[in-house]
């Protein structure tokens, strides 16, 4: 780029066609005044000015990104399991309740009626016994008699949790369920006896060799019994 410079002019203005005019120099002479010329003068090179930015927000709201990834389910509650064999308290007034979830351990031939099998608190032992919810009776065989009681357990367990097993002379399998005990602590066990054509339920007594089932008024005793007992 030229920039023009004009040197300073003489007081007068001279007409525009005019010779250059005359300026003094030193010694009476005169010289003429030089023309005017051009200059270059650097500029820096043009520079396009920013684009405006877009302005910025301050907040306080936090923005997560969505998660690909697998999503997991909150944990369960807490899973309450029914017991597979289990006794509940009853009596002959309020038995009727448990008709449908009472273990069923044989049958009355006389009226086809399911018999349960229950255990009952007896001069200080606990002694397996049956039960007829159709006629509101339970027994247990102690002592040579057919006993009633009246407030006793309902064995309660589901089908294939519980197994009949044959056994004889007061042995027992191994996985044979405990379901009482005699006033001096040997343990008894739940039987069953085919008996004039009903399926009784009573009590395995081990020291007396055989198995005892209430019939009518008395007990009766039998070598060849089977034995409820728990499955693996």
């Amino acid at each position: 780029m030229y920039v023009l410079c004009i040197p300073d002019p003489p007081s007068y203005q001279p007409h525009e066609h005019a010779p250059p005019p005359m300026i003094p120099v030193p010694g009476g002479m005169f010289a003429y005044a030089p023309p005017p010329y051009m200059v270059p003068v650097h500029q820096p090179p043009f520079l396009r000015p920013p684009e405006p930015s877009q302005p910025h927000y301050v907040t306080n709201v936090v923005y997560q990104t969505p998660s690909v990834g697998p999503t997991f389910a909150p944990p369960p509650g807490p899973v309450y399991v029914e017991e597979a064999i289990e006794w509940i308290a009853a009596t002959t007034f309020d038995v009727s309740r448990l008709a449908q979830k009472a273990f069923v351990g044989g049958e009355d031939r006389s009226d086809g009626s399911p018999l349960y099998v229950i255990r009952a608190q007896h001069e200080g032992g606990l002694v397996p016994g049956k039960l007829s919810i159709k006629n509101l009776a339970a027994y247990i065989a102690y002592r040579g008699r057919s006993v009633p009681v009246d407030s006793f357990e309902v064995l309660c367990a589901k089908r294939e949790a519980v197994s009949w097993k044959s056994s004889s002379k007061g042995q027992v399998p191994s996985d044979a369920i405990i379901a009482g005990n005699t006033v001096n602590g040997e343990p008894l066990f739940i039987a069953r006896v085919r008996h004039k054509g009903s399926l009784i339920p009573g009590k395995v007594h081990p020291s007396h060799g055989c198995c005892y089932i209430p019939i009518g008024r008395y007990e009766t005793n039998h070598k060849g019994y089977e034995v409820l007992c728990k499955n693996q």
